[in-house]
């Protein structure tokens, strides 16, 4: 493990007034290098906030507490992957009782209903410096990093593996980190579309915005974004599985508690959100532009039309082959 006082330094540079939030997303770094060192990595893809920062974002400058992964043992909607009990048992074998550079792990017991739903959700406590377990340690909560894997939606792109952005203290590290497997920009994209559309969480505002400064394929990202939503409609009851009219009209200020957000970002990078949503909207203009096809994708709420889907999935996949040609 990095040494305590360069992870002091590493917190105090952060700039943001969770600092425990670098804690974790160092142990992150840790947590992806022994999951690629045991071939979990070969079963899923690493997506969501700490795969912005790590691989995407341009100036990467919120962190997260969870790291997300979905899925890669399937890539059609007719498949079966692994199951969630599947990789349960995998994290026990990896990481229950293994003390691996220097920091010491344990795996929260989970029960059967929490083995069967179509994502997956593990706190893996990690003990450091002159922390050990003691009794009663699965009550803790000031050392857990948050596994969570989502068995709901095939990924609609090939993946591909991607180095970690370089960081100051990787100098410190026992190991160079490994490339991980990681969704394409544009279907990472659409996925924080899909989210903003179905709920009201200020961290995908900021997300999207980060996205918006990479340059990406913005009809490509229009109709995985789509495809996202037809496939899993989250919580969302509305009339339309996407709707971009009402996707804008939700995006204002008024909506979003944005303090918890401030915590996670750094203090250089913070911007007043009426600013962050002006340029969202400016830079996300491209939703509204549906074609009949999609339009028709949005209107199918009962979800009859797998073969509008297909059809528009074929198109991506072709328009995404020849963007790398």
């Amino acid at each position: 493990m990095i040494p305590e006082s360069i992870m002091g330094r590493v917190a105090h540079s952060a700039g943001i007034q969770d600092r425990w939030l670098v804690t974790l997303d160092v142990l992150s770094v840790y947590l992806l290098q022994h999951l690629n060192e045991t071939g979990m990595l070969g079963h899923m893809c690493f997506k969501g906030g700490i795969s912005l920062r790590k691989v995407f974002a341009r100036l990467p400058s919120r962190f997260s507490r969870d790291v997300d992964f979905v899925d890669a043992s399937y890539q059609h909607l007719s498949d079966i992957g692994l199951s969630a009990k599947e990789y349960y048992y995998k994290l026990l074998d990896a990481f229950d009782g293994q003390t691996i550079h220097d920091i010491h792990w344990k795996v929260k017991t989970l029960s059967e209903e929490e083995l069967t739903g179509d994502s997956l959700r593990v706190d893996l406590h990690f003990f450091m410096y002159d922390d050990s377990p003691a009794d009663g340690w699965e009550t803790r909560t000031d050392n857990v990093l948050a596994f969570e894997c989502s068995f709901r939606r095939p990924i609609l792109l090939p993946t591909q593996r991607r180095e970690l952005r370089e960081e100051s203290w990787f100098k410190n590290l026992e190991f160079i980190p490994s490339p991980v497997p990681v969704l394409q920009a544009e279907e990472a994209i659409s996925e924080k579309v899909r989210a903003t559309f179905q709920r009201n969480n200020p961290r995908d505002i900021f997300d999207l915005h980060q996205y918006g400064q990479a340059p990406f394929d913005q009809d490509l990202v229009r109709t995985l974004s789509v495809l996202k939503c037809w496939q899993d409609r989250g919580l969302y009851d509305g009339p339309k599985n996407f709707d971009p009219i009402e996707f804008f009209d939700n995006v204002t200020v008024a909506n979003y508690s944005w303090d918890r957000l401030k915590s996670q970002v750094s203090q250089h990078a913070w911007d007043e959100p009426a600013a962050l949503i002006k340029r969202l909207g400016e830079r996300f203009s491209f939703l509204r532009e549906l074609t009949t096809t999609e339009q028709e994708l949005c209107d199918d709420r009962a979800k009859r039309k797998s073969a509008v889907h297909d059809e528009l999935w074929e198109a991506c996949k072709k328009r995404f082959a020849n963007n790398e040609k």
